[in-house]
């Protein structure tokens, strides 16, 4: 019974915050349409992230990034209903966070912008804290370049502002190699991620004469850079980027003035699907892609433009709601542990927009009809006298 008020009470606050401004959302993106699903509502205590500054626990369904808000915080968002786990304060000399899987641990890489050097580091997503691993890396210290982590030989890998790209031995930070980078005077790298299964390290490469886009293989010892197929054209811009590995397939999230997602086909190049992100609406954007293997979902930060505003200004957390079924086909009931008078219920869908609301709900026992609405994911919002009495999640499926 704690657990659940405690993720009732999180679900309320993300509600209240949904009512009064802009977000961060976590969505599934479904990369055969280009569309995406939120994954819960808005995350409380969050207005801005950095781009593509990101991790991800696939043990555990948690997506970590920092905000940019001051102070600046490290969330842990568990990815099934966006309750924040975590959100220490860290210092923003913190970038490029790589999950071990194997060893269930943060890592990234901490700026020395006075000596310009970097260090390799472990990091508590608890308390935000970083310790040192092995000796400093020379150069380049106040520039983000990019990163991913061979689960397999553990190892933590990123490309250095001067086209190096570093593989550094997780478990005692020595670097295992750094060559330069063989590219030519017009070509330049988009993101890498590695694979797992194939231990190949994989990238987007633009060629700004021809402006052709490729999907390359990297030989992290030697720096050699393999062209994949023939080239693609109509990419985007740059982004970041995940494999799956089932499939074996390089999922790009990107931006060329419009947000797309494109799927590759590793061992060809050929391009498997590729989408506008939909629907986005004035300023909104998506940032940040994951996949999760054990999952089988594409995940990504969504910041959305849009601003709700209500005259709601309290929540109450000590409240009862049971709803059977849940989920339903047709329609369910809703008991309380209050009587209620001149309540009103509101019915959220997954994209945070209002799809039904009854007004005048007095008792403590009251049917919900399906109506029209479409079988998925929704929240519901029970208001008594201005103040938020609860948030639920609630499921209609067509069986």
């Amino acid at each position: 019974m704690k657990k659940r008020k405690y993720i009732l009470s999180v679900l309320l606050n993300l509600l209240y915050f949904l009512s009064f401004s802009q977000g961060e959302f976590i969505v599934e993106i479904d990369r055969t349409s280009g569309s995406f699903v939120k994954t819960g509502l808005l995350i409380s205590g969050i207005t801005y992230v950095y781009p593509n500054f990101r991790a991800y626990d696939e043990n555990n369904g948690i997506f970590i990034f920092p905000s940019s808000d001051n102070p600046t915080r490290l969330y842990s968002i568990d990815v099934t209903n966006d309750t924040i786990i975590n959100n220490p304060v860290y210092s923003n000399l913190l970038v490029e966070f790589e999950y071990s899987n194997a060893l269930n641990i943060l890592y990234g890489v901490l700026k020395d912008n006075i000596n310009n050097v970097k260090y390799f580091v472990s990091i508590n997503p608890v308390t935000g804290l970083s310790t040192m691993i092995g000796a400093s890396i020379p150069g380049s210290s106040t520039y983000q370049g990019f990163s991913t982590f061979d689960q397999i030989n553990l190892r933590y890998i990123f490309l250095d502002p001067s086209n190096r790209i570093y593989s550094i031995d997780a478990t005692n930070g020595n670097i295992v190699s750094n060559p330069n980078l063989a590219l030519s005077a017009n070509e330049q790298l988009l993101s890498i991620s590695f694979d797992d299964s194939t231990s190949t390290l994989y990238g987007i490469l633009k060629n700004n004469f021809t402006n052709l886009f490729y999907l390359v293989s990297i030989n992290t010892s030697t720096g050699i850079v393999t062209h994949i197929g023939t080239g693609i054209s109509l990419l985007g811009g740059s982004g970041s980027s995940a494999i799956d590995l089932l499939n074996q397939q390089f999922i790009y999230l990107y931006y060329n003035g419009s947000y797309g997602i494109a799927t590759i086909d590793i061992f060809t190049g050929n391009v498997i699907h590729n989408n506008i992100i939909s629907p986005l609406i004035g300023l909104d954007n998506v940032f940040s892609l994951k996949y999760d293997n054990i999952q089988g979902k594409t995940y990504s930060i969504h910041w959305e433009d849009i601003t709700q505003p209500t005259s709601i200004n309290n929540i109450n957390q000590n409240f009862e709601l049971a709803i059977l079924p849940n989920p339903f086909s047709s329609q369910t009931t809703l008991q309380t542990d209050q009587i209620f008078k001149n309540a009103t219920l509101i019915v959220y869908n997954s994209q945070g927009q209002r799809v039904k609301q009854i007004n005048n709900i007095s008792g403590q026992v009251f049917p919900l009809f399906r109506d029209n609405l479409v079988s998925g994911l929704y929240f519901l919002q029970l208001i008594q006298a201005n103040q938020i009495c609860t948030t639920e999640k609630l499921m209609i499926t067509d069986n």
